[in-house]
């Protein structure tokens, strides 16, 4: 990962080589400084790299970083060679693979696709073990793609007419002030600004509009083209007849490197000025190394340009780290993540834990269910006669716990302070790739069936091709109560994040609801065949039959409820609502569940908050909220991952992210050095605990640190200190008594903020942090009695 310094770090938003070189052709030119990006070994010879982090591999030699992922995540029957770093842009071959690759930290991977050129294949196969290779680089790097259109308009862009800012599928749009105040684009693409000429911002979606620039805006094909040829201090400029052209070069790292370093001093001085919990001396000591690598490339980029860019990478990655120690960490949320499992070690199991709480990670939401199998050994699965255990880990070793992967993970979690949350697939069971799913091969009868298919057979959907077992049968119901009850009976799981709990939201053709057992149920009640209905013959018909279907979906989930909360009351019921139908449908599970994770697709503040704030409006006061990122899913940068965790944390008590099997090294580190750095209690999990948190720190550390600054004075400090005492004790031994603890808490804060004998900003800061945990303490009593 980029935290250590000795060498040039390849990364994808850095260096992208795109310049045409048919089959990767040998490079031509036995000098440092080459055109495009180059892999020499030991005997001289000398291929071409044609793309970074890009998982098409066939016909192409790429190049994969740790900032990608840990994996490369290419399909089998790939050729792969990983290197280790060793020096400036100089590696060690360290083994062979025929795909999904793991990338070692600092180091690369080779791939090139099973359907290859012989050139390539021949290359990478006669690449031996400890062998050593070098990678030059391109030290300025030029691309140029025609836009669609400038300040587009329905008239001179009609492709991109229906679309949100007029940008349509596969375009790439320019909007300069001339258009307005932002470009109107949804979160779907991807945007850079132009401030000057240099690239002041990538990513996001209605980007503001510079008046000193423009907003280079992509969908698809062109979205690809600029996030791959991208960085923070690129030259961009743009001719009259729509031409964009970007130029990367040691001019546009230094840009970076200044802005970042700009960024960091800004953090630091927000810092101290609101009297924030940061650490302080490493962020500055982190700012000075990286102004001091930023002089030393003045000297570098005529005498040593490779150099050169090297050195300002280090300090991009200098003044980053500045900017994380710069912000504060809490003590008390939600930092969970999405896993489906594949290890089938202990070591492996091991290893993604160490990940995850290098993160700062406090709860691991495991795919427990998936493909109609759980990935433990189930006596209930057995009992139904059915695999008792999907077939990746029926064979595995995890060593004392046998082949259980599940007990391994909350064994192995609890030792690194995360518990274990089950996610799981609920009624979609498989997909058609994989063939027909166990459960249908038993049981036919328990398969939904679409309206479209008026032959019965169980037939994956007609859309997404999964295989779906029936949601409103009683005895599909039965079935999966035991399994979740099993879960949550034999392991210490703290949580059920249900997913797939609905039938999938299809115009009427492909309408679910259709088998045989439903059929039947609903003609016996209503005397017609719900087949015989059409919405625009009868609508209130067909409102009825729909209204009966919602009717035992959310039957189900209440039996789950119930049977949960039985087993402990405590025990966390959460739903993830995806934008649309599902979203809407959310409230009519408001007695049920404990939690809503909205999935927030954007990457940019305002779309985060607008899906959380839609999504509240929904549920009642005292639901727990979380916001669901797909930050590592979508392969962003580290910094990026670190401002989506800001703006998903805002105004919920945590964040859950999706994936984990996207996760990078670089992303790792930085939530961990940055806003996860301090371990946090897990709110949902432990509410009055959390609150313990939040009191214990502001009483013992906070408010004697802000007398300290001056934040506060001293008198006043103390008796605020005392309320947080007795507020804590009361928290201890009679929660419900709290309310007018912290309403008294509350009112002093406010009395010494007006007296000028509190800053204001510490005492907001303060309030937010109360009302917050008065909430939890409320959830506490009321979700978990």
């Amino acid at each position: 990962m980029y935290k250590k310094i000795g060498g040039s770090i390849l990364a994808s938003t850095l260096i992208i080589s795109s310049v045409t070189i048919a089959d990767s052709a040998k490079a031509e030119s036995s000098n440092e400084i080459v055109k495009a990006l180059t892999i020499e070994d030991e005997s001289g010879e000398k291929l071409a790299v044609n793309a970074v982090n890009q998982q098409d591999n066939n016909n192409k030699l790429v190049l994969f970083n740790d900032k990608f992922s840990y994996y490369t995540e290419t399909k089998k029957g790939s050729k792969e060679v990983s290197l280790e770093k060793i020096g400036l842009n100089t590696y060690k071959v360290l083994e062979k693979a025929d795909g999904d690759s793991p990338i070692p930290e600092e180091g690369l991977v080779l791939s090139t696709g099973s359907q290859s050129t012989d050139t390539i294949q021949g290359f990478l196969s006669q690449l031996e073990k400890d062998e050593t290779v070098k990678l030059m680089e391109p030290v300025e790097i030029k691309e140029e793609m025609v836009a669609q259109a400038i300040n587009p308009t329905k008239e001179s862009n009609p492709d991109g007419a229906p679309f949100d800012g007029f940008r349509g599928p596969d375009q790439l749009i320019v909007y300069t002030p001339t258009f307005g105040d932002t470009t109107k684009t949804n979160s779907y693409g991807y945007e850079i600004t132009v401030e000057d000429g240099f690239v002041t911002k990538v990513g996001g979606g209605g980007s503001k509009i510079p008046k000193n620039g423009f907003v280079v805006s992509g969908h698809g094909v062109a979205a690809s083209w600029l996030s791959s040829n991208c960085i923070i201090g690129a030259k961009v400029t743009v001719g009259s007849s729509g031409v964009v052209k970007i130029t990367q070069d040691v001019e546009s790292f230094a840009f970076q490197s200044k802005q970042a370093i700009n960024q960091a001093k800004e953090s630091i001085e927000k810092a101290q000025k609101e009297y924030l919990d940061v650490e302080m001396s490493k962020a500055q000591d982190s700012l000075l190394k990286a102004e001091n690598l930023l002089e030393q490339v003045k000297v570098l980029k005529e005498s040593d340009p490779v150099k050169a860019l090297d050195v300002t990478r280090q300090a991009t990655q200098a003044a980053y780290d500045a900017y994380y120690y710069s912000i504060p960490s809490n003590l008390a949320e939600q930092r969970a993540i999405w896993y489906r499992p594949e290890e089938t070690t202990l070591a492996g199991v091991r290893q993604v834990l160490d990940r995850m709480q290098k993160a700062g990670f406090n709860s691991v939401y495991l795919e427990t269910t998936f493909h109609g199998y759980t990935i433990y050994p189930s006596k209930i699965m057995k009992k139904y006669g059915l695999p008792e255990q999907h077939p990746n880990f029926k064979n595995a070793n995890y060593e004392k716990y046998g082949n259980d992967l599940l007990q391994a993970y909350v064994q192995e979690g609890k030792k690194r302070g995360l518990s274990i949350q089950a996610w799981t697939d609920g009624f979609m069971v498989g997909e058609s790739s994989l063939g027909m799913p166990s459960q249908f091969k038993k049981y036919p009868e328990w398969a939904a069936v679409q309206r479209q298919n008026s032959s019965n057979k169980v037939m994956p959907d007609s859309l997404s091709k999964y295989y779906w077992m029936d949601i409103a049968q009683p005895d599909v119901q039965t079935f999966l109560l035991a399994i979740y009850k099993e879960m949550q009976a034999n392991y210490n799981i703290k949580g059920l994040n249900i997913d797939y709990m609905r039938y999938p939201h299809h115009k009427f053709e492909e309408s679910y609801g259709f088998s045989e057992n439903i059929r039947s149920a609903y003609k016996k009640q209503f005397k017609i065949d719900p087949y015989d209905i059409k919405p625009s013959d009868d609508p209130q018909e067909w409102e009825r039959w729909e209204a009966w279907l919602r009717k035992r979906e959310n039957d189900f989930v209440d039996q789950l409820h119930a049977q949960s909360k039985e087993l402990n009351p405590k025990f966390m019921m959460t739903a993830t609502p995806e934008p649309g139908p599902e979203a809407g449908l959310i409230s009519d599970w408001k007695e049920d569940i404990d939690g809503v994770i909205p999935q927030a697709y954007g990457h940019d503040f305002n779309s985060i908050q607008k899906t959380v704030q839609d999504s509240k409006k929904l549920m009642p006061k005292g639901s727990m909220y979380y916001t669901g990122i797909y930050s590592f899913y979508h392969h962003l940068d580290e910094m990026a991952n670190v401002n989506d965790v800001a703006s998903a944390k805002h105004g919920t008590s945590g964040v859950n992210m999706f994936a984990f099997g996207q996760a990078s090294a670089p992303a790792v580190d930085a939530l961990g050095k940055g806003p996860w750095r301090n371990k946090a209690v897990n709110p949902g999990e432990e509410p009055l605990l959390a609150t313990e948190n939040v009191l214990k720190e502001m009483g013992n550390k906070l408010i004697p640190d802000y007398i300290r600054q001056g934040a506060v004075e001293k008198r006043e400090g103390k008796e605020l200190q005392k309320i947080v005492k007795k507020l804590r004790r009361t928290i201890q031994k009679k929660p419900s008594e709290s309310n007018k603890d912290f309403k008294l808490l509350l009112e002093q804060i406010d009395i010494s903020a007006k007296q000028n004998k509190l800053n204001n900003e510490v005492a907001n800061r303060m309030k937010e942090h109360l009302q917050e945990a008065n909430e939890w303490v409320n959830y506490a009593l009321t979700k978990q009695k």
